[in-house]
């Protein structure tokens, strides 16, 4: 028998019948729940929000498949692909945080029955994901959402490993490491902190076991391809880490890291610090130390390094799972019973007051109003460190398609024997990428940028007559290098963060500009092996 963490009273009539009744109607329980988490991520999205910067990166990335990206490894770029393929509607787009929000909480369910759950705590463990900050996760297409399942799905291996001592659980470990350093380097904090969980408790006989070594080699295998696309363009994700340090985990308080870890699952806190202390302090518990463990280690880490906060959020459905086991096992008896009731309706008391800032239900303007009230708790504040109308992720889905509107008007005007040879240029990759995703109704050509992936998708050498210039006017001296410039429009959208972002048409290029941007382009890409 495996080690569980609830012990359930045996019949000896109908015993068989009764334990598969129980299986059928938790199954189907589990089921129910996963599907209305999937459900959930469509229902309360404000028509007022487009989608977010990061989105139109990765799904420009779909077009540009490769074993690695300036900014993250391939896996979301084989997503974007089908997405692509499937129409790139709406729906697509967020089919796939959806499907990996709701895969999410399924794992947790299975981690709940194999660890002896039932009924009450397969519903505590589905109310305080769904009811979290999980909503938000699972609503951007961005490798996050596969993350948090991944981390999920480790931990659930490792407990079916230390269950049964099966081996075919570490090869699966292996498959998803694997897979989930293709999708985001952050795994790599996972990985440090099970190797630390395995030193210090009794499952450090792993280290002089062969399959622990093959484990390894099995995963460094499947990630060579991003390991050789990594050297051939001189480490980018070093490059990538440097200016996250100086353009945003610089702002990273650990004040403000702490009162986010409050924050993200606050419908759960009683349920996941008791999943904590439980596989401390638990006897019964006591054979999962090592979730624990990867727990501080992880911890630790990404507060040394000045890691965002929702890095953690792959932590937290494994205790939450721990935790809903030991409610349960709590409230079996007496006046304890009728804590349940409180218990299932916490996440959602918690939930409904703030519900508009875990998720875009209200409009901007009304957002703005309903935010000030919640400025103290750090919601206003940006990346930049300073506070702000919007939740940044709310401001970032404002304002693309005013944008795309604005140099389709630019673009139309230039004459029709000229737009061939016209090029659209923009400041970064969220304007590249609306562009480029709008574009197509516009009859638009592609948009390009210096920024990020982008800088290694432009066409050598660029040869263009006209710019359409997306963002920061040119200085006097390169206006000079034009026969003629011109302000089309800006974004004015109030709450959107690129609010004031101008489209300039700049005609009649001087063979001297075309040079000069063609030279700092091929200096660019000489940093990354280009």
């Amino acid at each position: 028998m495996h080690p569980s963490l609830n012990s359930q009273p045996t019949h000896p009539k109908n015993h068989l019948l009764a334990e598969d009744s129980g299986q059928v109607f938790s199954t189907k329980l589990l089921f129910y729940l996963t599907l209305a988490k999937f459900t959930i991520q469509y229902l309360f999205l404000n028509p007022a929000y487009q989608l977010h910067r990061d989105e139109y990166l990765y799904l420009d990335q779909g077009r540009h498949l490769a074993w690695g990206f300036l900014e993250v490894p391939p896996v979301i770029s084989v997503l974007a692909w089908f997405t692509q393929l499937m129409g790139n509607s709406l729906f697509w787009v967020k089919f796939w945080p959806a499907l990996f929000g709701a895969l999410t909480l399924y794992v947790m369910g299975k981690m709940v029955q194999k660890l002896g759950g039932g009924t009450f705590a397969l519903f505590l463990a589905g109310f305080c994901f769904v009811f979290s900050a999980y909503l938000r996760l699972n609503l951007l297409f961005q490798p996050n959402s596969l993350d948090v399942l991944l981390w999920t799905l480790y931990f659930y291996l490792i407990i079916r490993y230390i269950q049964t001592g099966k081996n075919n659980y570490l090869y699966g470990l292996a498959f998803a490491l694997a897979t989930g350093l293709l999708n985001k380097y952050t795994v790599g904090f996972f990985i440090i902190g099970a190797l630390m969980s395995f030193l210090f408790t009794r499952h450090r006989v792993l280290f002089w076991k062969k399959v622990f070594y093959q484990v390894l080699l099995l995963t460094a295998v499947l990630v060579l391809p991003n390991i050789f696309w990594q050297l051939q363009h001189n480490l980018p994700f070093f490059t990538h880490m440097r200016e996250l340090q100086q353009k945003q985990l610089q702002h990273v308080a650990l004040s403000d890291f702490l009162l986010d870890q409050v924050i993200m699952c606050i419908g759960a806190l009683l349920v996941w610090p008791l999943g904590l202390a439980m596989v401390f302090f638990n006897r019964r518990a006591k054979p999962y130390l090592a979730v624990g463990i990867i727990f501080l280690v992880v911890m630790g880490l990404l507060i040394g390094l000045q890691g965002k906060s929702y890095y953690t959020l792959g932590l937290y459905p494994v205790l939450i799972a721990v935790g809903s086991l030991g409610w349960e096992k709590l409230t079996q008896k007496g006046w304890r019973y009728w804590l349940r009731p409180i218990l299932l309706a916490f996440p959602l008391l918690f939930l409904f007051p703030v519900f508009p800032l875990v998720f875009p239900v209200l409009p901007p303007a009304t957002m703005a109003t309903y935010a000030a009230k919640f400025k103290d708790l750090g919601v206003l504040r940006w990346e930049d460190g300073q506070h702000h109308q919007l939740p940044q992720d709310y401001a970032d889905m404002l304002g693309w398609e005013e944008l795309t509107t604005i140099v389709a008007k630019a673009y139309h005007q230039i004459p029709a024997d000229q737009r061939q040879a016209t090029l659209i240029l923009c400041d970064n990759y969220g304007q590249a990428g609306a562009i480029n995703y709008y574009g197509k109704k516009y009859q638009l050509p592609p948009a390009h940028t210096e920024n990020g992936s982008y800088l290694l998708w432009l066409p050598q050498p660029l040869t263009f007559t006209n710019v359409i210039l997306v963002g920061d006017i040119p200085d006097s001296e390169h206006q000079k290098l034009f026969k003629s410039v011109k302000k089309i429009g800006e974004i004015t959208e109030p709450y959107a963060r690129e609010k004031g972002t101008g489209v300039l048409v700049l005609s009649g290029a001087a063979p001297e500009i075309i040079n000069i941007v063609n030279d700092r382009i091929k200096k660019e890409r000489a940093v990354f092996g280009r």
